[in-house]
C-alpha cells in the first residue's frame, strides 16, 4: 500500500503531459475513489502552473469512466496565469480513453481568520470513542479504509446494524494512516472519503460519482480532521451531497459538493 504522496506521484513528460500509477489501495469496490482521482488531477495542475500558485483553491471534475488501477496519463492545459490565481483544464486517461476531466483554480490560501462563517460546526464524541470503519464494507471491500483512518460518530452508524436514522448524515474523524498531516491537496481526497450519506437513509451499495467539486478554504492545522457528509436531495437515481471538513483547530478548511448515482426505492 502506498501512502498519499506515493499514490499521487507523477512523472513530468513535458508539454503539460504527466504519467502516474493509480494505487489499488485507494479504491472502493474495485474502482479508484473519486476524491483520490481529484488529488491526482490537482497534483498535475499544481506542477504545471508552478510554485507561484501553490494551493488548489477550486476543483470541479466530471467522471466519464472509472479507470482501473495502474498506468494513467494526465494532460494539463493552462487557461490563464493571473496575478493571484491560475486556471487550468486537466484530463486523466488510460489506454481505454478519457476517464476524468476537471477545471482547477490554483493560488494562495489566505491565512487570515474568516470574515464570516455561517456553517454550523459538527459535534463529535472523542476520537477514540468512535469506531474505525473496516476494509470489509456492506457487501464489498473498501481498501480505502486501510489507508485512511475513519472513525464515525456512533450516533450516525445505525445503518451498520440495519437501523439507519433517516437523517442522511454521517460525521467522524479522519487521519492518514501513513502519519501524513493534511494539506490542501489532500483535502481534495477528504471531501469524498466518507461513506455515502445515503447509507443513513437505508440505501447501501455503490454510489458512483458523476461530478465532484471542492472549495479549499484554508491550509489545515496538523492533526485529525472532522468531516461531516450530508445527503441533500435524492431523486431519479441521483443524490447530491455536501461534505464539510474542519481541521484540528476547529477551522472550516474545505467543502465538497457531489452529484452521484444511487439505487433507491
Amino acid at each position: 500500500m502506498a501512502g498519499f504522496d506515493a499514490a499521487t506521484a507523477l512523472e513530468a513528460h513535458g508539454g503539460g503531459r504527466y504519467a502516474g500509477q493509480l494505487d489499488p489501495a485507494w479504491q472502493i469496490a474495485g474502482k479508484p475513489n473519486g476524491g483520490y482521482l481529484l488529488s491526482v488531477l490537482g497534483r498535475a495542475a499544481l506542477a504545471e502552473v508552478g510554485a507561484g500558485y501553490p494551493h488548489p483553491l477550486v476543483a470541479s471534475a466530471h467522471y466519464v469512466a472509472p479507470p482501473e488501477p495502474g498506468s494513467v496519463e494526465l494532460t494539463v492545459q493552462v487557461l490563464r496565469l493571473g496575478r493571484r490565481t491560475a486556471q487550468t483544464r486537466v484530463s486523466l486517461a488510460t489506454a481505454a480513453g478519457l476517464c476524468v476531466e476537471a477545471l482547477m483554480t490554483c493560488g494562495h490560501l489566505d491565512p487570515a481568520e474568516p470574515f464570516f462563517d455561517g456553517v454550523e460546526p459538527a459535534e463529535l464524541p472523542p476520537e477514540k470513542a468512535c469506531p474505525r470503519l473496516p476494509v470489509e464494507g456492506p457487501g464489498f471491500l473498501v481498501p480505502l479504509m486501510g489507508v485512511l483512518s475513519e472513525r464515525l460518530d456512533p450516533a450516525t452508524m445505525g445503518w451498520a446494524v440495519g437501523k439507519p436514522s433517516g437523517r442522511g448524515e454521517l460525521r467522524g474523524w479522519l487521519r492518514f494512516d501513513d502519519g501524513r498531516e493534511p494539506d490542501p491537496l489532500a483535502l481534495l481526497t477528504v471531501v469524498d472519503a466518507l461513506p455515502p450519506a445515503t447509507f443513513d437513509l437505508g440505501v447501501t451499495g455503490w454510489v458512483p460519482t458523476l461530478e465532484l467539486s471542492c472549495h479549499v478554504r484554508a491550509v489545515p492545522a496538523p492533526g485529525a480532521l472532522v468531516v461531516r457528509q450530508r445527503a441533500r436531495h435524492v431523486a431519479g437515481g441521483r443524490v447530491d451531497e455536501v461534505c464539510d471538513v474542519w481541521d484540528a483547530a476547529g477551522r472550516l478548511v474545505a467543502t465538497g459538493h457531489q452529484l452521484a448515482g444511487v439505487r433507491h426505492p
